[in-house]
């Protein structure tokens, strides 16, 4: 799967839900691909069913959407509907590398405004309340490494919603900690300094907030 095109990937998602969905519901699908599934391999399809078919109509159809899409991500380019991003697809989709980043500048920003005691505390409850989660490897030894002060951040291909999860982790231990009223004002001056010193960053704050 990962071996074909973000493009011609997308228009056999859009292809392959064509008959089970409305447009609105089919682009709305799409969307979700792309937030968490467009880095995955084709065995993740059946996971993507499950998110997307949600409603009782759609649940008993699910085997019948895996099928088709499965159908349509071995069918030939040409044979695929058009691409519902346009023609310059390719670089409207969403960069994971750089949903990355955002999330690591946004956090330093946000730790930088806390003394160095309070920033060693929520560095490593952070990372014992992730370590509860079930994150891929990979994630988990970045975050160590980063929460140690040992390495940057480097993410690499985590999704946003799953960067999101983290951010929203770290708010909650800021509010637990500092109140919540604090915890706002701390999130939005980070969200501004980022805003100001990475400004093409600003588009990927949106998948995180």
């Amino acid at each position: 799967m990962n071996q074909r095109s973000v493009s011609d990937r997308r228009r056999a998602i859009y292809t392959g839900l064509q008959e089970f969905m409305d447009e609105t519901t089919v682009l709305k699908a799409v969307k979700h691909w792309e937030n968490r599934y467009i880095d995955q391999p084709s065995l993740a399809l059946q996971r993507f069913v499950a998110d997307i078919c949600q409603t009782q109509d759609l649940k008993e159809k699910r085997s019948a959407i895996l099928r088709s899409l499965i159908k349509a991500m071995s069918q030939d380019s040409a044979t695929l509907l058009a691409d519902p991003r346009g023609s310059n697809a390719e670089n409207m989709t969403i960069n994971p590398v750089s949903a990355s980043q955002a999330f690591a500048e946004l956090m330093l920003a946000m730790m930088s405004q806390l003394d160095d005691e309070l920033q060693h505390k929520l560095r490593i409850d952070l990372f014992a309340a992730l370590r509860q989660r079930q994150l891929p490897l990979p994630i988990l030894e970045a975050l160590q490494r980063w929460l140690g002060n040992r390495q940057a951040l480097e993410l690499g291909n985590a999704s946003p919603a799953l960067l999101q999860k983290l951010l929203n982790q770290y708010y909650v231990l800021l509010c637990e900690n500092i109140g919540p009223v604090r915890a706002d004002k701390i999130l939005a001056s980070g969200v501004r300094r980022v805003q100001h010193e990475h400004p093409k960053l600003d588009a990927f704050l949106d998948e995180l907030l």
